[in-house]
């Protein structure tokens, strides 16, 4: 069992590390990824993955929204570009400073949903915010390549648009050369890109939506995708399975790594196959994509 995406470094995971980590291993957990978002968790993510060598791995990255949270609401909206290419700068000497202790670039990619949502933002800040995204991840994935490191990407899209995720595998395509690998997490997006994405050597990361009712449409996903190119992740603290979200007992509702037993027993009857060997059979892809360290 594994959890391909979760955020270690974020509270109430990290203050309770030890009784989380061991509840996944009394499950039959092995592995787990912890992903970075922004400049402040990359310590805690890399001292984490040092307390637990053979059970965590991390991913450090850029998620997309850091750059609208750091300028945006700080009321420098004149400076957006270049306070942005400061930070982007800051991460990457700090990035390449650390790759000896990661196992994977992330959490990475491109996010037009919250932007989008500030329906009073000036069009121009918009724009400036997308194309620092596109900036950021696009070295993001140069250095994956160059290192042979795994990505764990972000794409997330505004309702009624394929905007987002088109950017994102044009980006790949560009900037991977054929070589980029990894994982597309939590993808929500129209299925008519899964295809794209699977051709691109991706993989698909399934988590907690899949037990919603609302979820139907990532259960089509799931559907489609095979099961080699299946993986599992909780993307803890957030998106709690279906029992902790309806048990009313459970006042502080969030993911952690053990419930991936609950996603797995969700996916398994989506894809009419045994738990068990749904569980085997992604824990391969698991070591294929993140431990196993290929040649280029």
């Amino acid at each position: 069992m594994h959890d391909a995406h979760i955020h270690l470094a974020m509270e109430p995971l990290k203050s309770d590390l030890p009784r989380i980590v061991d509840t996944f291993l009394e499950k039959g957990g092995k592995y787990i990824l912890t992903q970075s978002t922004d400049l402040e968790d990359i310590n805690t993510s890399l001292e984490i993955g040092k307390q637990y060598p053979n059970i965590i791995d991390v991913a450090l990255g850029l998620h997309p929204v850091f750059f609208e949270e750091n300028t945006i609401e700080k009321g420098n909206e004149n400076h957006i570009s270049d306070q942005s290419k400061e930070l982007l700068t800051k991460f990457m000497i700090i990035l390449k400073r650390n790759l000896p202790n990661i196992k994977a670039i992330g959490e990475t990619g491109l996010d037009y949903y919250q932007i989008g949502l500030q329906k009073d933002l000036n069009p121009k800040i918009k724009k400036e915010i997308k194309d620092i995204q596109k900036q950021s991840f696009g070295k993001q994935v140069q250095i994956a390549v160059e290192n042979n490191f795994p990505l764990s990407i972000h794409a997330r899209d505004i309702s009624g648009s394929n905007e987002c995720v088109e950017d994102v595998i044009n980006i790949v395509a560009r900037e991977g050369k054929g070589l980029a690998r990894g994982c597309f997490h939590s993808y929500s997006g129209d299925i008519k890109y899964l295809q794209p994405i699977l051709d691109l050597g991706f993989y698909v990361g399934f988590n907690a939506i899949i037990t919603y009712k609302s979820g139907e449409d990532v259960r089509q996903i799931l559907k489609e995708t095979p099961v080699e190119r299946i993986l599992f992740e909780t993307d803890g603290p957030f998106l709690p399975p279906q029992s902790v979200r309806k048990n009313k007992k459970i006042k502080n509702k969030f993911a952690q790594p053990a419930d991936i037993k609950e996603i797995i027993e969700a996916a398994a009857k989506v894809k009419n196959i045994s738990p068990k060997e749904l569980e085997k059979e992604t824990d391969k892809n698991y070591e294929k994509v993140f431990i196993r360290k290929l040649e280029i």
